[in-house]
């Protein structure tokens, strides 16, 4: 069975049952994208950003973007425990990865995120990349709005302490 946390919010257990009912009518390996079929509805799921050492994803469903986080079996020990990683962490910026356009923000100041959610989608090198929360926060200040290019480092948005 796999565990695994979407838009830092919905926990959801997948077993190879679940799974099964799902039929794949295609896939394209190229653009890391696959099409399902599921009770007469199809899903188009496309993977815009994997890190594989966290084993979190950003994809595409359907149009929308949506944050997945397969959960590790120590996570899953932990979060049993009720041990709370949020007190050891200390992130209250965004900075820019990379040079790039700002191609959309999608949040606005006071919003409330969750780690690991879509927050700016930015354009290098004629790829978008979409920056995500590194922690549950609300955001104080945005320092940056559509169509503005950023250097590397920039700070782009800050939370509150």
């Amino acid at each position: 069975m796999i565990k695994g946390v979407i838009n830092s919010k919905i926990q959801s257990d997948l077993s190879n049952e679940n799974l099964l009912d799902y039929e794949v009518l295609e896939i394209n390996y190229l653009k890391k994208e696959i099409i399902l079929l599921n009770g007469g509805k199809k899903y188009k799921c496309q993977i815009l950003k994997e890190n594989s050492i966290d084993q979190s994803y950003v994809m595409k469903i359907n149009g929308h973007i949506s944050s997945i986080r397969l959960m590790k079996s120590v996570e899953k020990t932990i979060e049993k425990l009720g041990i709370n990683k949020k007190s050891l962490q200390n992130v209250n910026v965004i900075k820019a990865p990379m040079p790039g356009l700002i191609l959309e923000v999608l949040f606005k100041v006071g919003d409330k995120v969750k780690k690991g959610e879509p927050i700016i989608i930015l354009e290098a090198m004629k790829m978008e990349n979409i920056l995500s929360s590194p922690v549950d926060a609300i955001i104080k200040e945005i320092k940056v709005k559509p169509q503005q290019t950023v250097e590397k480092n920039n700070v782009l948005i800050n939370f509150v302490e």
